[in-house]
């Protein structure tokens, strides 16, 4: 499979044409916005059984989003979003669409059609707020996946209790394809108080696997677990995931996963904050159950405007066998978030 769009100049010409019908539509109300992450860093890594040891010191675009947003009314939208990633080493960058829907809005839901986020990881990155410096445990482990194409859902069943559903192709929305059937993730949510949450959620598909080719031996599926606090100066939270086949879809065997994910951090200051994470997953607990990897993320935080946030961070990185290191990979620099 190929991404939906491959380089910069493919881009141009399809973003350009959603602004174009999107912009003289003067009845509504047109809107366009922008999000960047990017970074620099040295990273360090270590191999231990190959005895081989690297640095190398490089920049990321890891994120560049270009929203165009139009209003018909309060009950009907269109959005268009792309996605930019440049990562180093890469000589073109790679471009997707990560949203294009029409959305409706009832009174005590919203539904949206085409590709947009999925329920989990959007609700995860809300609570755990430094989703520019690095994704979760579950993305990393390819465990989740940002958003997707389908009919996506999200509504009030009580004050304090939400949902989201998505109805999706499986393939993620960088490989706009489908498979025998559709996939399914939703998410429960409630809200224990104005800080607190606590959310259950799961994916049940196929990840738009099809029996053209090779037979289809397994269902991926994933139940997650989350609790998390948030105010004006403390983010607090935790994310468990279980995983199964969601790399032996075509394979006989089966497979399960496992990942937590636990964050903190504080504002101390009206402009400063320190903020730490800790991932360690099970990428394999039937077939290579001495495996194990582990990710460590701290830093201090500066937002000397509302737009922009800069953060000088570490990271390390390992791969373990029997609790023993094979591979470490440590990093250092500086992770940034512009919104425009």
């Amino acid at each position: 499979m190929q991404s939906f769009w491959t380089t910069g100049r493919k881009f141009v010409p399809a973003f350009a044409a959603a602004f174009v019908l999107a912009a003289p539509a003067s009845a509504g109300d047109f809107s366009f916005s922008g999000k960047m992450f990017a970074d620099i860093s040295q990273i360090t890594q270590h191999d231990e059984l190959a005895k081989t040891r690297s640095t190398a010191t490089d920049a990321d675009l890891k994120r560049l989003y270009l929203d165009a947003n139009y209003v018909i009314d309060p009950a009907w939208s269109v959005d268009v979003t792309a996605d930019v990633n440049w990562l180093r080493g890469k000589r073109d960058p790679d471009v997707w669409l990560k949203h294009a829907y029409v959305q409706r809005k009832f009174a005590k839901s919203t539904w949206r059609v085409g590709v947009d986020d999925m329920p989990l990881l959007a609700l995860t990155s809300k609570w755990y707020g430094y989703r520019y410096i690095d994704s979760l445990g579950a993305s990393m482990q390819k465990l989740d996946t940002v958003a997707d194409w389908g009919v996506h859902v999200n509504g009030l069943l009580a004050p304090r209790l939400d949902y989201a559903v998505a109805v999706v192709s499986g393939g993620s929305y960088k490989y706009p394809t489908h498979g025998q059937r559709a996939d399914v993730e939703a998410v429960m949510t409630w809200h224990t108080s104005k800080h607190t949450m606590l959310a259950l959620g799961g994916y049940d598909g196929q990840l738009a696997a099809s029996d053209d080719r090779r037979p289809v031996y397994h269902t991926a599926r994933r139940v997650d677990v989350m609790a998390a606090y948030a105010d004006d100066t403390w983010r607090l939270g935790v994310r468990r995931t279980y995983g199964s086949n969601w790399a032996n879809v075509y394979s006989v065997d089966s497979d399960r996963a496992s990942v937590w994910s636990a964050w903190a951090s504080v504002r101390f200051a009206p402009q400063w904050s320190v903020f730490a994470r800790f991932d360690r997953s099970r990428p394999s607990t039937l077939a290579h159950p001495s495996k194990n990897a582990t990710f460590a993320d701290g830093g201090i935080e500066w937002q000397p405007v509302k737009r922009l946030r800069l953060a000088l961070a570490l990271k390390r990185t390992a791969s373990l066998v029997n609790d023993q290191e094979t591979k470490v990979s440590n990093e250092a620099g500086i992770w940034t978030q512009l919104v425009f």
